[in-house]
């Protein structure tokens, strides 16, 4: 993925983050847990996240195909200390959101849902 397309995904993802209250940030992955952009402003392991995540979308994806015979369009997990949201997007790749204990997750889904096919483009595009 082309270095301007990459910085189209990281103006998307702080937009996200200053428009729905209580996101801490968020970031796109592949299912490898490559970490392709991110808008997170504190310390993370990336490397301990992506491995987690690579974790969770094959477990959950085969749960999702077996159990429920369909694809997955949202997970979350919920804590009382906040939540992590995927949404699949484009090619096996997805955003990640990370909120704190006081977000809000309608308005979250609701900003993502219109969002998603501008990531979509983006990720689809090819580079020149």
């Amino acid at each position: 993925m082309s270095d301007k397309r990459i910085r189209k995904l990281n103006e998307l993802l702080a937009v996200l983050r200053s428009e729905v209250p209580g996101t801490k940030g968020a970031f796109v992955i592949n299912p490898d847990g490559f970490i392709l952009a991110s808008d997170i402003d504190f310390e993370i392991d990336h490397y301990e996240i992506g491995r987690f995540f690579s974790i969770l979308e094959k477990k959950g994806g085969k749960l999702s195909k077996k159990a429920l015979r369909s694809p997955v369009i949202r997970v979350a997990i919920w804590s009382d200390k906040g939540d992590i949201q995927l949404f699949p997007l484009r090619n096996s790749i997805y955003l990640v959101v990370l909120s704190d204990f006081d977000s809000r997750p309608g308005l979250l889904l609701l900003r993502v849902t219109k969002i998603i096919e501008i990531f979509n483009k983006i990720i689809d595009k090819r580079d020149e």
